[in-house]
């Protein structure tokens, strides 16, 4: 296979990856609690992933700069299949404690192999020149949508008709698939004098950390403003069904078809609209825009007296959200030098990850104690936070240029 072919094949392996995630995202909570999981231990359990990502992300983006992003693909598929088939052989349990800390170690393992979607981004980032980065970043998003979309419905009729751990397996078997898709019709987006450029460069100075990705003058300001974005969408992505349920008496099916709402809306933008936005406006202008609309929208769902209301408040956070995020990450990609656009989209994974932990933690305490309405106020506050960094930063010059 070309490579020039390539972008629709990771295309196909995202959104394989992405409808496996999906299937089992939305029963895990119920899962473990068969297993006698209080609230306090599933919160931990579903934190549990991101936190091992937290960890290691760079370390996986890095090696992908170095040993290429294939061999690193098929080292996250296969950890995604094992801790997917543990889940579901959690049930063959009869020690309930037993089975929980069998779903933490999965769910750990997960999260430490679980940089499929950076080192999807990474190769599209590869293959695709700068004009174009935005757009190839956008088709990954459109794949992330529309594997939220079908996933959760597809995991929900499984479950329906046979048990909660099926989905699992299955999502171990698709894993699987990937995994083999991309051994035998993958071909690796970096070169030999690349990978050589990005080993000697990694040996020649400290393992870089966050701290000193966050120091540097081209990137840092975005990791700044990605972790501000992530917190600010994590607070309705996460805490929506909740809300929803407090406010409206909507319940699981109603919740689920909002969801797939979401991403269906999320997947249109992503995947029709961010290549001509793009090629008029730029980068940064769809970025800005993609935020506003964001803040406004979240902002404006507490004062929403209708279920119907806020639905179509979520599909404007949801278009703010598909054309804000690949234009952020194209600005990322844009500005990282070549031999170590996998370590930087990786660092920004991790990132992501930190406000992915601190998101729900917050608005599930602050729902309880300040309002139901804590999570739109403060990914409003939050969003509104990322668009004066971003303000702050806009006369940076363009420019990629390499970690100082």
């Amino acid at each position: 296979m070309s490579i020039n072919s390539a972008p629709r094949l990771i295309f196909l392996v995202t959104l394989i990856d992405q409808i496996g995630w999906g299937m089992v995202i939305p029963i895990l909570p119920t899962y473990a609690r068969t297993f006698g999981g209080s609230s306090i231990v599933i919160g931990w359990l579903l934190a549990s992933y991101s936190v091992a990502q937290l960890l290691f992300a760079p370390a996986i983006g890095r090696l992908s700069d170095r040993a290429g992003r294939k061999p690193l693909l098929l080292v996250c598929m296969g950890g995604s299949a094992v801790a997917a088939a543990a889940t579901g052989a959690a049930s063959l349990l009869a020690d309930g404690t037993f089975a929980l800390g069998v779903l933490f170690l999965a769910r750990a393992l997960d999260g430490v192999t679980g940089g499929n979607t950076a080192l999807s981004l990474s190769y599209a980032s590869d293959v695709t020149p700068p004009e174009r980065r935005a757009q190839s970043l956008g088709m990954i998003g459109a794949a992330i949508g529309l594997g939220y979309t079908i996933g959760p419905a597809l995991g929900g009729v499984i479950a329906h008709y046979s048990d909660a751990a099926t989905p699992f397996y299955v999502a171990a078997g698709l894993a699987l698939i990937n995994a083999l898709a991309m051994w035998w019709r993958l071909p690796e987006s970096l070169s030999p004098e690349r990978r050589a450029e990005a080993a000697l460069n990694h040996q020649s100075s400290d393992a870089a950390s966050i701290w000193t990705w966050l120091r540097h003058p081209q990137i840092g300001p975005l990791l700044i403003i990605n972790f501000l974005f992530i917190v600010a969408a994590s607070c309705y992505q996460m805490m929506l069904p909740l809300y929803t349920n407090l406010r409206f008496e909507m319940g699981e099916r109603d919740n689920s078809y909002l969801f797939a709402f979401l991403g269906l809306t999320m997947t249109l933008v992503q995947g029709a609209l961010i290549r001509p936005l793009v090629h008029r406006f730029g980068e940064r202008a769809i970025f800005a825009f993609g935020l506003s609309l964001l803040t406004i929208a979240l902002a404006a769902a507490p004062l929403a007296d209708t279920a119907a209301g806020l639905v179509w408040l979520c599909a404007g956070m949801g278009v703010g959200t598909a054309l804000a995020n690949p234009t952020l990450l194209a600005l990322l990609a844009n500005r990282a030098a070549d031999d170590e656009r996998g370590e930087a989209l990786g660092v920004a994974a991790s990132v992501a990850s930190l406000g992915r932990i601190i998101a729900p933690a917050w608005c599930g305490y602050a729902m309880k104690h300040v309002s139901a309405a804590s999570p739109f106020i403060t990914g409003a506050s939050v969003a509104a936070l990322a668009a004066a960094v971003f303000l702050a930063f806009v006369t940076v010059k363009t420019t990629a240029s390499a970690r100082s």
